[in-house]
């Protein structure tokens, strides 16, 4: 009779250990079914640099040095630069707010080197050259 019991409490334990992973896996698959998790990178909204533009609370050189947390001369001294290249319509300011925007997702404690890297390859493709800095140190 004690022997009846057991069985019947394993078979318990099963069912209920099949209820969970049956829920688990609903909420899986309700979960992969939503538009961020359907795509392996991160979905980029190209219009998060249109919105950027048309809410003005800071102007351009404080969002880049705070943003980016630049604590570096050189740093600074690649900002100015941007900021030149962005007033005199060489690269528009669209693209510098994407590149911050993907800079900060990146590595959200240290962006600035993903901002500088990427920044110059972009603008490099425009035929527009950055004054070299010192502002990214490299491991030797």
């Amino acid at each position: 009779m004690a022997h009846a019991s057991l069985n019947h409490r394993n078979s318990n334990r099963w069912t209920w250990g099949v209820a969970r992973l049956a829920s688990f896996v609903a909420v899986l698959m309700v979960w992969c079914a939503m538009p961020s998790c359907s795509t392996a990178q991160d979905s980029f909204d190209i219009n998060e640099a249109e919105r950027m533009m048309t809410v003005d609370l800071v102007d351009l050189r404080s969002q880049l040095v705070f943003g980016l947390r630049t604590n570096l001369p050189g740093q600074v001294q690649f900002i100015d630069s941007v900021i030149a290249k962005v007033e005199s319509k060489e690269i528009p300011r669209a693209m510098v707010n994407v590149i911050f925007v993907w800079a900060r997702k990146r590595n959200p404690k240290i962006p600035y080197p993903y901002f500088e890297v990427a920044l110059r390859l972009l603008a490099e493709k425009r035929g527009v050259t950055f004054p070299a800095t010192n502002s990214i140190i490299v491991a030797q």
